[in-house]
């Protein structure tokens, strides 16, 4: 019994004693300022690249295949001459399909199909529309995807991200100087894309051009590109001192 009193007494001295110890501190969040920069590099393309079809139906499938192949036959010593680069042409396989049209609400089959495809990068843009006339003067079906790129596209981005981050830095200093305070260590630097910028951070424009009448090859066209555009947006979080 004498044991168990005292053991209720040193819980109590121990309960007593815990109350009157002072109380943690509670942790607060250090005052921030998020601020958000943006960088743009402007530059003119240095390269083009464009794909070529060649396409023919016929009753028999190997008329069919031996056209495109001639036709393609054609086209790579040209593209080979404006593009001498040893990845610059590369060819796709041929595919064959059975080609079919509507008659009288009748399904009715006209031919075999055959297909066949050549990619073309261009380094030098003064050779673009000299290629094309010459392009265009053979039996070729169509010319799409002609895009305009730069061959320091990873480098250009970079330096559109310096900028953005640079212009975050200074906008918060902005805000700072506004509040009478000063701006601290950063804690936090990332990625904000704006939803006019297009899925890699920069901007061009591509072609496609149809070609229904073969009395146009040999007229030739020329297309001008546009500035590439390198867009970045950063988002910057400091600490308030």
């Amino acid at each position: 019994m004498k044991r168990l009193f005292l053991t209720a007494a040193y819980a109590l001295v121990t309960l007593s004693f815990s109350s009157c110890q002072p109380a943690a501190p509670v942790a607060t969040a250090p005052r921030q300022v998020n601020s958000v920069g943006y960088g743009t590099v402007t530059i003119y393309p240095d390269y083009a690249e464009l794909t070529v079809d060649v396409a023919f139906t016929r009753p028999r499938l190997k008329d069919a295949v031996a056209e495109v192949q001639q036709v393609v036959d054609e086209v790579l010593p040209l593209a080979r001459r404006y593009a001498p680069g040893p990845n610059n042409v590369r060819i796709s396989s041929t595919s064959s399909n059975k080609e079919f049209d509507y008659v009288r609400g009748k399904q009715v089959f006209t031919g075999f199909n055959s297909t066949q495809s050549v990619t073309i990068k261009l380094d030098n843009l003064n050779q673009l529309s000299p290629f094309l006339e010459e392009l265009l003067a053979t039996r070729i079906s169509r010319i799409k995807d002609l895009s305009y790129g730069h061959s320091r596209a990873d480098s250009l981005r970079r330096e559109a991200n310096v900028l953005a981050l640079v212009d975050a830095s200074k906008t918060a200093d902005k805000m700072c100087a506004a509040l009478g305070v000063r701006r601290g260590a950063v804690l936090e630097v990332g990625d904000a894309h704006s939803s006019q910028s297009s899925r890699d951070g920069w901007q061009s424009s591509t072609a496609d051009v149809e070609l229904y009448s073969k009395g146009f090859g040999g007229r030739g066209f020329k297309m001008t590109p546009e500035l590439l555009r390198f867009n970045s947006v950063c988002r910057l979080t400091c600490v308030l001192e």
